[in-house]
Formats: structure tokens, C-alpha cells, sequence
């Protein structure tokens, strides 16, 4: 059985730990059962960050998939082992397009098509978040498109928005990590009422721009109080590489989840855009690359039996 799970971005400036956004680079996973008799589990990695990939039990495919089979007890724990796991990663490896989401969300996933649990993506991504931390990026993983997630007394509720709107994505990622402990340890404890009212008012008015496809509306809906200001300092360049972006035409720049990746909505000029963010990383000491992508309405979905 092969499965392929999209990446995503995550926060989307205002929305922070809130908002996904499904993007069309994806990760497949592979299963299939060596022998009746084997025991050990194998992995095999290809694609970016492969060196970087755990091919043991810590392997987050791997642990997605133990946690659909644990909960469904004794006979399917045992059915997972011996076996054999591809993963073939086409998600940029630095860090902020949601490489541990969509890992995490395609062992759930593929375990419940694979061993016939019949959870629905509800119960799918309750799990997954279990193992994440945050629903952001599982989310858009699992459900595709603008996931808007909240809690109520510890119940997640997700809402997927399909997005038919033509824009691009492009993301640039320098060639160095921001470990997501480290860009929340940054952050303060407490923000100004006069931030907390422009998050709200940003977060409220980008969802409705993202409905009513008001590509426009994203100059402005993107602006963030909580979290961007203190992250950027993990970021070298950061002010030159936001100004880069919006010169060359940008509509928005934004770091993606917990960085050190950025990215900038776009209708048209992508490439001039994603040249300019890599030239400012450079002129500030590190190495970028960029991508252009699109928003991915379809969630985790199985593409081979």
C-alpha cells in the first residue's frame, strides 16, 4: 500500500498554532510485509533530509502508525511487525513546511487504511495531534486546503476550506535549522491588549479574505503580534529578506510555523520574488532555496493498494 501526504505551512502570521495551509509537495509511504516470519522492523529513506530520517522504532511514520495500532490492541501491534517501510520525502528538510506533520499524519493514516481500523480523519487527527503537540500542521496534512482548528475543553474541532482562489506559494528556506523548542521558548508569556486585539481582527479578516478569495486582502490580513517579532531574531535577515520579497511584488511575507523557512503569497512574479529572498539570505551570510508551490485541497490519500 503507498499513501501520499501533502505538506503545509502553518500560523500563516496571525493564526498562531490555529491555521494550516495545505501545500503540493508531499511525502509517500510505502508498507508492504517482508516475510510471515519476520520480525524486525526495516526503513528505507530517499529525498531531502534522508541523512536525517530515523530508520529505528523513532521513526515519526513509524510511531503514527503504532499509536492507530495500539489503540486497536495486541493483534494489530503484531501485525506491524516485519514490516517494511519506503518513504520517499519531496518536503524541504530545514524546518517550517511541516515535514513532522505530514510524518506523524501518514503513519496514522496509512495504519488505518493498512490494518482496516476504520477511524475517521476526526478520530485520525485527535490521534495524530496526541503525538504532535499542535493541530496546525497535521491538520492541513490530513484534511487538505485552510484548516482552522480550536479546542474546547481538550475536544479539537477542524474546519477544512477549499480554496479555488489561483495563488502561489513561495517559500524559501536557508540552509540552517531553528529548533521549534528553541522559537518557543523565545516568546513571551504575555502581549499587549492592543496585540491581542490586532491577532484577532487579522486572524478573523484573513480566513473571510481566503473565502471570499480576496487575494488582495492578503497585504494586510498576514500581519502578526505574538509571535513573528521575537521569531525573526532567530532568522539573520529577516528584515532584508521580508523586504526583498515585497519589492519583487510580493503580496505577504511570513515565517512558516516555527521557521526558519519564510514564505510569501503571490499571483504572479514567482520566480523574481523566490531569487529575491534567496539573494538577501546570501548577502546575510546563508545559503536558501526557494519553491513555488500552490495550495493542495486533497488531504492524505491512498494511491496504491
Amino acid at each position: 500500500m503507498k499513501v501520499k501526504i501533502p505538506s503545509s505551512t502553518s500560523n500563516i502570521g496571525p493564526g498562531f498554532d490555529t491555521l494550516g495551509l495545505a501545500l503540493n509537495r508531499y511525502l509517500y509511504i510505502s508498507a508492504t510485509q517482508r516475510t510471515a516470519d519476520a520480525q524486525s522492523l526495516q526503513i528505507s529513506v530517499e529525498g531531502y533530509g534522508k541523512e536525517h530520517i530515523a530508520t529505528d522504532e523513532t521513526n515519526l511514520v513509524y510511531q503514527g502508525m503504532m499509536a492507530v495500532a495500539k489503540r486497536g490492541g495486541t493483534a494489530y501491534r503484531q501485525s506491524l511487525q516485519g514490516i517494511h517501510l519506503q518513504i520517499k520525502n519531496e518536503i524541504p528538510a530545514y524546518g517550517g513546511l511541516g515535514g513532522s506533520g505530514a510524518a506523524i499524519a501518514g503513519g496514522v493514516f496509512l495504519a488505518n487504511a493498512l490494518l482496516q481500523t476504520k477511524l475517521s480523519r476526526e478520530e485520525m487527527l485527535d490521534i495524530a495531534v496526541s503525538l504532535e503537540g499542535h493541530p496546525d500542521n497535521v491538520s492541513a496534512a490530513l484534511m487538505g486546503g485552510l484548516t482552522v482548528n480550536c479546542f474546547d475543553n481538550g475536544k479539537l474541532h477542524c474546519r477544512s476550506i477549499k480554496i479555488t482562489t489561483r495563488l502561489s506559494v513561495v517559500a524559501c528556506s536557508p540552509q540552517f535549522q531553528v529548533l521549534t523548542k528553541q522559537a518557543r521558548k523565545i516568546l513571551p508569556q504575555e502581549i499587549s491588549l492592543k496585540d491581542a486585539v490586532t491577532n484577532i481582527e487579522n486572524v478573523a479578516s484573513l480566513v473571510a479574505a481566503f473565502i471570499a478569495g480576496d487575494v488582495e486582502a492578503l497585504r494586510y490580513t498576514t500581519i502578526d503580534r505574538l509571535h513573528e517579532p521575537y521569531r525573526a531574531a532567530l532568522i539573520p535577515g529577516y528584515n532584508d529578506v521580508r523586504k526583498a520579497a515585497l519589492d519583487a511584488g510580493a503580496l505577504s511575507f511570513n515565517i512558516s510555523g516555527a521557521g526558519p523557512t519564510v514564505f510569501s503569497f503571490a499571483t504572479k512574479g514567482e520566480r523574481k520574488i523566490g531569487e529575491a529572498m534567496v539573494k538577501a539570505f546570501l548577502a546575510n551570510g546563508n545559503s536558501s532555496t526557494y519553491e513555488v508551490m500552490t495550495v493542495e485541497n486533497d488531504g492524505a490519500r491512498v494511491v496504491e493498494r
